[in-house]
């Protein structure tokens, strides 16, 4: 039905084609409106944590909350470095300044831009003022920077009326304002030396009171004295350039110098060695800092400083932060995106060309793999989904699946063109495209259908991660799967008829250099099938090793050394702080038992304090090494939070209270740093870090988990920030991936298992998959490369493509098993066939993406690699291992068992199945071949040497004998029947000849057959085995009985042939009872005897009591029985003392003879004491279903003795 569908679909060509055309043209606007910037027609790729941050999580929620309450903790820091080595000067501080300015000005989103020219002083007479005001005349604080700028441009100035008026009222009052508020909160510091003797209360009153007078002051001096005012001309004449520099350079280097040391300015905005100062950014929660537009200004304004500075030679401005690498991260994909895989699909192309030997014949898989990622991008936009890092990689993945589908259905359009022209005559007209088209749809529809099912599942068992990425992952890519199959079965043989695909070369002659090179293989996997199993079980096992040193670390941090991003991330870290952060957010316990009936904020106590001063302490390793010092790539440098700044003002945190403590926070509410919620429900710390991955990253999370509650129990403990979050999110996708894989592997063991009806089957075809991703993942291990993101993803591509090449081989494998009768035979035809379309399109997808090896992400360079020496591996497992099994087991497939139209009525008529369900009788057939025979046709001759048996389904077969050019007909055996027994078990001479009477159809076992088929169906063997036995124990009755009715009257001949009839046993066996018996082993034969009756018969006594039913066998293990005939009184014959002794262990046959009636023609006497062992058929029934491999041998050594029996009993009725 589903084949008919698609054949009958297919005899539209242009319609197909135009109603493809219209719908991809939908997709097309859908695609284009809901992925490319409409602006720049860039592609939109989310590159924040965004879509690796599990939606339902209360995590997500608390993030979004601290984002809300506390701002955006995005930051971007920009370091001016002076290249000397020397501490920064006064060209250096006139550069930060007016970038800050700019910056300030110009880039979008900005919510604050600290620097140490913003710190203020927490006390004296410029209280509130940055550490580079001095007092000025008329006791007004005066930038030394803003004095220096305004006294140059005096002297460079012709209006000598210019005067320079110091800051006003309303200017020091914000002046003030934001430097307690804006450098407090970035740099939670404020050291000043002349506070240090002053308490807490006493010296954020002094500052602010300080502050007010000197404004008053400003106002009234400035209002009522000239003097205060300082006029270009006085400046003009009384300094020089020279001299002016000289003191702005001193004063300046004289507070740099103090402030090197500060432990509130260093590491922030300011380096230890004074040579580095740094401009901190914050963004508002709304802003997007990684966006082109935010990035493309704030680099514009560092190169325009950079160039215009006075210090450009000695100077260096690096910028780092987590909006930056987003930003490199997102065009690199992009540039990659729009170069690799141009260039990738170009490679596809010429190996393809390389492949079909025409340009014409690349366009088929060509325009199957654009529009299966049309059709996937147009899904996306239409869903209204953004595309992330991760589902970029949907393309690739669609590029593998679709091409490997393609290129199979296009090479197996070549098989069928190529056998067609083969089985016509001459004369005959070539075949039509719609006829080669419907002989390849009806070969290829079903396994690319079940590939693209297995496929799917693998990927829809993404979609149970909470990860929205991850989730998208699974979901797209099985959109493009599904697209990719639709249009293998549509498109492609739609465009067939318009494109001409070259001729498949006849090379029977095995020349070409691909014909030799298949030909070695399929020698060597001849010879040495077993030892390939064994080399690949070995590789595998010693990849499972190397995954014992497995890792997950997923770092965004994976561009190149030499790249700038880099080296100014690496010069920012050495210098100042790591641009790692993670907050910590406290909040008071709901409720205790220890709880007491307080108004007190627990938030705002001296207790709290102090714990966190122990936590930074355990942080910072004060005491010596904690668990943080085994934490490898991890660094922290700054930890933000009201502990330093209240440390400072108090000289200590000695005898602190808790209304020192509140009153702190209820003086900064508004002017100072935000630790605490508008609500005061929420306290924050933030720590500035360098990490070198994720796994640094959640080390200290967990060491923070269980620190924390230990140092401040009385608060409740949690963590936030796009970074710990991204890498939860980045570890558990990684991780996710694995689980994923092995979930995918279940479903697919599933499918497959029902595929091939067994699931031991289902293990042994899904087994190359299995070494294909040991082998990638304990690369890894071996190789010391962390599981990313990115490379997680391959174990899903190679689980796709490895499941589709299997299934392909697969079903070419039963095509040819039939044919040959012989499964080593068919699996070794089947790898040339199906190895062509494999090599070339693993060679076409390994060169795609090798190409990635060029981009400048470590990341995409480790995932093109590692994806093209996977899909290598999975084409010489495929190559090698997947014939070799299926050379030493043989399979069967769901849809030859679907084929089969076996139902109750008709196995009951065929006597090989009896006893068997529908099932079982269809499993035994798909085990063994069929043949279709038409009238008169031969399917053997008299004296041929048999090795196979058959049963007739359909139709009937003659049986006769020639000689001397006469033919004699035996027999007509019609449906049903079975023959052929002694040719499979004795390897005997054909005793006659046979053809088909009428159209019949066969069914032919073989040993090739009855092997595997032990193995895996042992029960259904068993059932065979003991229905073969009935046949031949009913043939020797029958013959037994034809010997014994010979008319002989010469008593001197037939003594003659009585005595050679003794060495004719000895002849004609081929096999030992004694020695199978024992061969059995003590525990199976301890088993059989459990299902048996045993009898002892005292000499001289015959067997009649032992009842003698139809199906029945009757074992001698020890003594001696005699089968002697029985005289009739009016019989005619002259078989009188003719009979058969059985001696130790033996098989009596002839007992079926002794039916114990008057009509029995043969008795059974005991010639020594005996023991015998009878096994029934219910007792047989039941062996077969409790020990089913047990009954399979026995039966099976039942059914050898038979033959042996009946090959003797039939020379006996030839001889006389």
């Amino acid at each position: 039905m589903f084949v008919r569908f698609f054949t009958t679909v297919n005899q539209y060509p242009k319609s197909i084609i135009l109603v493809l055309l219209a719908l991809s043209t939908f997709f097309f606007v859908q695609a284009r409106d809901g992925l490319f910037d409409p602006v720049s027609g860039k592609l939109r790729i989310n590159s924040t944590v965004e879509p690796f941050i599990e939606r339902d999580s209360g995590a997500y929620q608390q993030f979004l909350d601290a984002r809300e309450a506390f701002g955006s903790e995005e930051v971007v820091v920009i370091a001016l470095h002076n290249t000397e080595k020397k501490p920064i000067g006064l060209e250096f501080l006139l550069t930060l300044s007016h970038l800050k300015t700019e910056i300030e000005s110009k880039v979008p989103g900005i919510s604050k831009v600290i620097s140490m020219l913003d710190i203020p002083q927490a006390s004296g007479k410029c209280a509130g003022k940055s550490y580079f005001h001095q007092m000025g005349i008329g006791s007004v604080c005066v930038s030394v920077l803003e004095k220096y700028e305004h006294e140059i441009s005096c002297l460079n100035s012709s209006a000598s009326e210019k005067t320079y008026v110091p800051e006003k009222e309303d200017n020091f009052e914000e002046s003030l304002e934001d430097g307690l508020e804006e450098s407090l909160e970035e740099s939670l510091e404020e050291g000043l030396e002349e506070s240090l003797d002053e308490g807490l209360e006493e010296s954020l009153e002094e500052s602010l009171a300080d502050s007010s007078a000197d404004s008053s002051g400003i106002m009234t001096e400035t209002d009522e004295s000239e003097e205060s005012i300082l006029d270009c001309t006085l400046e003009k004449s009384n300094a020089s350039p020279e001299k002016l520099h000289a003191d702005a350079e001193a004063k300046i280097s004289k507070t740099v110098s103090r402030l090197k040391s500060h432990p509130l300015f260093q590491g922030d905005v300011l380096s230890k060695d004074a040579n580095t100062a740094a401009l901190i950014l914050t963004f508002s929660p709304e802003s997007k800092p990684e966006s082109d537009n935010t990035q493309t200004i704030l680099k514009d304004l560092l190169l325009k400083h950079q160039k215009d500075s006075e210090v450009a030679d000695t100077l260096r401005i690096a910028y780092a932060g987590q909006p930056r690498q987003i930003n490199k991260a997102s065009r690199l994909i992009q540039q990659d995106m729009q170069r690799i895989l141009p260039m990738s699909l170009l490679l596809i192309v010429i190996v393809l060309l390389i492949a079909f030997r025409s340009i014409k014949a690349v366009f088929v898989p060509l325009f199957v793999v654009l529009f299966g990622i049309l059709w996937t991008a147009g899904t996306i936009g239409w869903i209204g989904d953004e595309l992330n890092l991760v589902t970029m990689a949907c393309a690739p993945i669609i590029v593998c699946v679709g091409s490997a589908y393609v290129i199979k259905f296009l090479n197996q359009y070549q098989t069928e063109a190529l056998q067609i022209k083969q089985a016509r005559s001459s004369g005959e007209p070539p075949a039509k495209i719609p006829e080669v088209i419907f002989a390849t749809l009806t070969s290829v529809t079903v396994p690319v259908t079940v590939t693209a099912i297995t496929t799917v599942a693998g990927f829809i068992a993404l979609m149970v991660s909470p990860i929205p990425a991850v989730q998208q992952l699974g979901l797209y890519s099985s959109v493009g799967i599904v697209s990719i199959n639709l249009f293998t079965l549509t498109l492609a043989p739609a465009l067939l008829h318009f494109i001409h695909m070259p001729d498949l070369a006849q090379t029977e002659d095995g020349s070409g250099f691909l014909n030799r090179f298949f030909h070695i293989i399929v020698e060597w996997l001849r010879l040495h099938s077993k030892r390939i199993i064994w080399i690949w079980l070995l590789i595998a096992g010693f990849a499972a090793l190397g995954m014992l040193g497995l890792s997950i670390n997923s770092s965004t941090k994976t561009f190149p050394e030499e790249s700038m991003l880099v080296k100014d991330l690496k010069l920012i870290e050495n210098e100042l702080s790591g641009t790692d952060t993670l907050r910590l957010l406290f909040r008071a316990q709901t409720a205790g038992d220890n709880q007491q009936a307080s108004s007190i904020n627990p938030l705002k106590t001296a207790k709290t304090i102090y714990g966190l001063r122990e936590l930074q302490d355990w942080l910072f390793q004060v005491k010596g090494t904690t668990e943080i010092g085994n934490i490898a790539g991890l660094r922290i440098d700054k930890i933000h939070s009201p502990v330093d700044i209240i440390e400072h003002y108090r000289m200590g945190l000695e005898k602190l209270s808790d209304e020192e403590v509140a009153q702190y926070f209820e003086k900064t509410s508004k002017n100072g740093p935000k630790f605490l919620s508008d609500a005061e429900d929420v306290l924050q710390v933030t720590i500035r870090m360098r990490s070198s991955g994720s796994t640094s990253f959640l080390a200290l999370r967990d060491s923070l988990l269980i620190k924390v509650p230990e140092l401040l129990p009385h608060l409740q403990f949690s963590y936030t920030g796009g970074g710990v979050l991204s890498s939860e999110s980045a570890n558990n996708i990684a991780q996710g991936q694995i689980n994923s894989v092995i979930l995918a592997l279940i479903i697919v063991f599933v499918i497959l298992s029902m595929l091939f009806l067994s699931w031991k089957m289902g293990v042994i075809a899904l087994f190359p998959n299995v070494i294909t991703i040991l082998i990638f993942f304990g690369s890894l291990g071996w190789l010391d490369i962390p599981i990313g993101v990115t490379i997680s993803v391959i174990a899903a591509i190679a689980l796709g493509i490895g499941v589709d090449d299997t299934i392909h081989f697969l079903s070419h494998y039963n095509e040819y098993a039939n044919k040959l009768r012989n499964k080593r035979k068919a699996s070794l035809k089947t790898l040339p066939i199906v190895a062509r379309p494999m090599l070339f399109s693993t060679i076409a997808l390994s060169a795609g993406f090798i190409l990635f090896a060029q981009s400048e992400m470590e990341s995409q360079v480790l995932f093109g690699t590692f994806t093209a020496f996977t899909l290598l591996v999975c084409l010489a497992i495929d190559m090698t291992f997947l014939p070799s099994v299926v050379m030493e087991t043989g399979l069967i497939t769901v849809w030859d068992y679907v084929g089969l139209k076996f139902d109750e009525k008709f196995i009951k008529g065929i006597d090989l199945f009896q006893n068997m369900t529908v099932r079982e009788a269809k499993i035994a057939s798909l085990m063994a071949y069929t043949e279709d025979l038409k009238h008169g046709s031969r399917l053997f001759s008299q004296g041929d040497i048999g090795d196979e048996m058959y049963v007739i389904l359909e139709g009937s077969i003659a049986i006769f004998l020639e000689k001397d050019g006469k033919r004699t007909d035996l027999v007509r055996l019609e449906k049903g029947n079975t023959f052929g027994e002694m040719g499979l078990f004795r390897k005997a001479e054909r005793s006659a000849s046979a053809e088909a009477a009428e159209k019949t159809r066969l069914l032919v076992v073989n040993r090739d057959c009855l092997d595997p088929l032990k193995k895996r169906n042992p029960k259904i063997a068993a059932k065979l085995f003991l229905n073969l036995a009935n046949r031949l124990q009913s043939s020797l009755k029958e013959t037994d009985e034809r010997l014994l009715t010979q008319k002989d009257f010469n008593l001197t001949s037939l003594e003659a042939k009585l005595n050679a009839d003794e060495k004719l046993a000895e002849q004609e066996s081929s096999t030992n009872p004694a020695e199978l018996w024992e061969n059995l082993g003590a525990k199976w034969r301890h088993k059989l005897q459990s299902y048996s009756e045993t009898h002892s018969v005292p000499r001289g006594k015959r067997l009649s009591k032992i009842k003698n039913n139809k199906g029945d066998y009757l074992f001698i293990t020890s003594g001696a029985i005699e089968i002697e005939s029985i005289v009739l009184p009016k019989s005619k014959t002259f078989s009188v003392g003719y009979c058969w002794t059985r001696e130790d262990f033996d098989l009596i046959g002839e007992f079926a003879l002794c039916t114990g009636n008057k009509a029995a023609s043969a008795r059974a006497i005991a010639r020594q004491d005996s023991t015998l062992l009878q096994f029934s058929a219910s007792n047989l029934l039941a062996l077969s279903k409790k020990e089913p491999r047990i009954a399979a041998q026995f039966l099976e050594d039942v059914v050898c003795m038979l033959s042996d029996q009946l090959a003797v009993a039939d020379k006996r009725l030839q001889n006389h």
